[in-house]
């Protein structure tokens, strides 16, 4: 009987396995998981790496409008997946940045991003993005710890054509209506280990294995530059497009500073110098886990390796040629006993700290104008130095209570094609100024615009009321034929490649009230009633009454009886 028993177990379970395993196997092959890092020296002296940990997933983004559609996440992260599902999310970008990219010394970067934290999503055409967009904006909050809750409706835009969708497009309507996208952007927001925690924790290995074993707070955090970025797109499949999936990519950019040494021509940095972690294994979830590393990043200067790597190979970037040295974890993990990877230097007779980077084609730069607390004004400086022309979007985004004149735009050196502007609202809507201009080969461009500060509400003001407001980065938009100076984690060149360059946030004073005059006065009122009030209930409430005669001591009596006696007797 038992064993007729463990029969029917067995048969049962062999069932079970056929119509599971297959189910499980399909739902595993749907997904693909690769992680990079690449290293480069800079032209100063310090060491840019960049992460992309990315999630490819065969599931049509329109499944993610309906969760019910989607039962088994696998190594995608559900609590992203159900955001981008109840929010109705075809493409979702954040960034938290710590700094600024020097792009004059360090040339583009491969994920640009502005100082602070920048928002910005495109929603389903089916999605109602103006009720959606306040429920993304808390969702993403809590997601990664930021105070992205401060945006409201004021500081939200709808860029006209600047912020195009990345991924690939599913529908016409969301190639050419804007009404579908939100953008949002905090100057002021910090980044530190709150938002770095959660951020790891999206990771299909996290910090227990793979180049995620190289994250360390204090390393990350104490460098010139820091950005985090989550980028969510949908994504083809094929050369055709003919399928549609979604990608995940999870980006992290450091820039550590020169490497300290005796000699100041030889710089040496390693793995553990830089992130105070060795790299000792490989994310076995992932299909691909490497580390390339930029040999001649910089003209003159070769980059000696003092390990072989798993592959070499040579990349066109706009006519100029790019060695990258390839190594694979997989393979240098295969042995038992794993190895960190050894330090990679510079040889020592080649670095020279003189040397001039090569200038990048598009440049931008932005400053105020006017002083006091009444008047002011926007000067930006676009150069060109590609020996062509060259047209760009120009993006200017600027708080309600800085009132702009448009009549004061003055555009020099640069022909403007096309202009989109949106006036301000008070306490309901920013001004967004939006460019398209050509710019002549080999010039310098000159914008420049005039405001008034407006007076807020003593409620109105931030608590630190004195540190002044900031106006979002200007962000100008441009296709690059050629792009030397991007950097690029593809291996191969692309013909064609999309600029997003950010300018200094602005930081500018608005007429303060006294903030201490209501305690003031509430003290001193106070003191004055206090004191009023006490001499005024004293004589009115106060019963006057003669004193009572004081009972004479025993020998005051003795003495004046005798004083009486005497008098007496001598009269």
């Amino acid at each position: 009987m038992a064993a007729r028993r463990w029969d029917w177990v067995q048969l049962l379970t062999a069932v079970f396995l056929h119509l599971t395993l297959p189910c499980m196997c399909q739902g595993r092959a749907e997904q693909s998981y690769s992680e990079a890092l690449f290293m480069k020296f800079l032209a100063d002296g310090r060491v840019s790496a960049t992460f992309d940990f990315s999630t490819v997933w065969s599931v049509h983004p329109l499944l993610f409008s309906n969760p019910g559609n989607v039962q088994h996440y696998g190594i995608f992260p559900k609590s992203l997946a159900e955001v981008v599902a109840h929010y109705h999310v075809q493409e979702l970008h954040l960034t938290l940045t710590q700094g600024q990219w020097r792009t004059r010394v360090w040339g583009y970067p491969a994920h640009p991003a502005p100082p602070g934290a920048e928002l910005w999503a495109w929603f389903l055409p089916e999605a109602d993005s103006e009720k959606e967009w306040p429920g993304l904006v808390d969702a993403m909050s809590g997601l990664l710890g930021a105070h992205l809750n401060a945006i409201d409706s004021a500081s939200s835009f709808q860029p006209l054509v600047s912020f195009r969708p990345n991924g690939a497009i599913l529908s016409k309507d969301m190639s050419n209506s804007s009404a579908l996208l939100r953008y949002a952007a905090l100057p002021r927001e910090t980044v530190c280990t709150e938002n770095f925690t959660p951020w790891t924790k999206l990771l299909p290995c996290g910090t227990a294995a793979g180049l995620g074993e190289l994250f360390e707070a204090e390393s990350l955090y104490d460098c010139d530059y820091h950005s985090l970025g989550l980028h969510f797109t949908p994504h083809c499949l094929d050369d055709g497009c003919g399928q549609v999936g979604v990608r995940l990519s999870l980006t992290l950019t450091v820039v550590f500073p020169p490497p300290v040494t005796s000699n100041p021509s030889i710089l040496e940095w390693s793995l553990k110098s830089l992130f105070h972690r060795p790299l000792t294994s490989a994310c076995p979830l992932a299909f691909s886990s490497t580390v390339t590393v930029e040999t001649n990043s910089i003209d003159g200067v070769q980059v000696s390796l003092s390990q072989t790597p798993s592959l070499t190979g040579t990349v066109e970037v706009a006519g100029r040629r790019r060695d990258r040295a390839v190594f694979d974890l997989h393979s240098l993990t295969n042995s038992t006993t794993s190895k960190p990877l050894p330090p990679l230097s510079v040889s020592s007779s080649s670095w020279a700290y003189h040397i001039m980077p090569e200038q990048p084609e598009l440049l931008v730069s932005r400053h105020l104008v006017g002083s006091g607390h009444d008047w002011g004004g926007l000067a930006t400086e676009i150069t060109n130095s590609a020996p062509h022309t060259v047209e760009v979007l120009y993006l200017e985004m600027v708080p309600w209570f800085f009132r702009l004149y448009l009549h004061t735009l003055s555009v020099s050196q640069a022909t403007v094609l096309s202009q989109h502007y949106v006036p301000a609202k008070d306490r309901r809507r920013a001004h967004m100024l939006e460019l398209r201009l050509s710019l002549p080969p080999l010039s310098t461009s000159y914008l420049s615009l005039q405001f008034r500060r407006a007076h807020l509400k003593w409620t109105e003001h931030k608590p630190d009321a004195h540190h002044g407001f900031y106006i979002n980065s200007a962000v100008i938009t441009t296709v690059l034929s050629e792009c030397p100076n991007c950097t690029s984690l593809a291996a191969q060149d692309q013909d064609l490649a999309v600029l997003r360059l950010y300018s200094e946030p602005l930081l500018v004073s608005l007429p303060t009230p006294d903030f201490s005059m209501p305690y003031n006065v509430i003290c001193f009122v106070c003191t004055v009633i206090a004191i009023a009030f006490g001499s005024v209930f004293n004589l009115t409430t106060r019963t006057l009454q003669p004193a009572a005669a004081a009972k004479e001591k025993l020998l005051t009596r003795i003495l004046r009886r005798i004083g009486v006696l005497s008098k007496q007797k001598s009269d």
